[in-house]
């Protein structure tokens, strides 16, 4: 994302808690969409029960700099978890012409049940930032997220197999290139972002084109996405949110609502959505914005004010809250 200023202290953690504007014709499908999400399974007790006070080997919280030997462990704790969990995982594999010269970079995208006609998607990037002066860990930037969308598929597990629907599936997008090599702009920024979004808006995923091999359902990938969460900066003391994209400000109030629900009956420490900030007078640069231009509704998630170190309990609430929203949206038997 572009920061003006901002430095991310390094954090050492042993473990980690698992885990601009729309056509009128696109606003009004999402509206209806939104109206239609109501959040009725109030406390998810079955799906809280499941939350375990376990933690999970920190393999991506260390410094991920493309190429590097973090990088490749965070690939393939991504792969391996989601690849275990049933997810098929598709790899966008490209060359970005950066700063630094040609880089080879790769998105990393898990679907459950591909063949779904539409998707949830929760997503982050998942590399670090190179920085001349030491290592940059990245810590809510974006290792936690990438902590927080894994334990969201792992924690639903058992409710997500479940679903009989073909309607809706879940997922998971690992973003690779969203940090700049030497000056954030609009070309040295979100290299996976741009080359994603443009290769989904012209056709399908591998994974769909698999799991619907002899049909003619071949449509563009984006016109499956329903819904995309994007997680950026989350885990510090000071995590707090506003409602940054104006088409989805409906759902980010019932988001709202859910965690204050949940907050009430003591699953969380505190709320985290800050309703008093009017939706869209805010507006930050981030891996969504080459999904928002071709209209993909977006609830970015982003931490403002920006955050330094991780607290552990806030990296709860977030698990909790998160896994509650997708089991909500996707009416899961909880």
């Amino acid at each position: 994302m572009r920061i003006s200023v901002f430095q991310q202290a390094s954090v050492t953690l042993a473990s980690l808690v698992v885990l601009l504007t729309m056509s009128s014709a696109a606003k009004a499908t999402l509206q209806s969409q939104l109206s239609s999400r109501k959040f009725s399974n109030a406390q998810f007790s079955n799906a809280l029960s499941g939350y375990s006070k376990g933690r999970t080997p920190c393999a991506v919280l260390v410094p991920r700099q493309i190429g590097s030997p973090g990088y490749r462990a965070a690939q393939g704790l991504i792969v391996d978890t989601l690849g275990k969990l049933g997810y098929a995982i598709s790899w966008d594999n490209f060359t970005a012409s950066t700063p630094a010269g040609n880089v080879k970079m790769a998105n990393i995208i898990a679907t459950h049940n591909p063949g779904a006609a539409k998707r949830l998607v929760l997503s982050a990037h998942y590399e670090s930032k190179i920085m001349m002066e030491g290592d940059f860990v990245g810590a809510t930037d974006s290792a936690v997220p990438v902590a927080l969308m894994l334990d969201v598929a792992r924690g639903l597990a058992d409710k997500i197999d479940q679903l009989t629907s073909r309607d809706l599936s879940l997922q998971l997008i690992f973003f690779d290139g969203e940090e700049a090599y030497h000056e954030w702009t609009t070309t040295d920024s979100i290299y996976g972002a741009r080359h994603l979004a443009d290769s989904w808006e012209k056709g399908p995923d591998s994974a769909t084109v698999a799991a619907l091999s002899g049909t003619t359902q071949h449509v563009p990938e984006l016109q499956r996405v329903e819904l995309m969460v994007l997680l950026d900066l989350i885990g510090a003391s000071t995590t707090a949110f506003v409602a940054l994209e104006l088409p989805t400000a409906d759902l980010f109030i019932q988001l709202g609502k859910l965690e204050k629900r949940l907050h009430s009956a003591g699953h969380i420490s505190r709320t985290y959505m800050d309703m008093a900030v009017q939706p869209g007078s805010k507006n930050i640069a981030d891996d969504h914005i080459p999904f928002v231009q071709r209209d993909i509704p977006v609830m970015h998630l982003i931490s403002v004010p920006f955050p330094e170190a991780l607290d552990p309990r806030v990296i709860a609430d977030m698990s909790i809250i998160l896994r509650s929203f997708v089991a909500s949206y996707m009416r899961l038997s909880v």
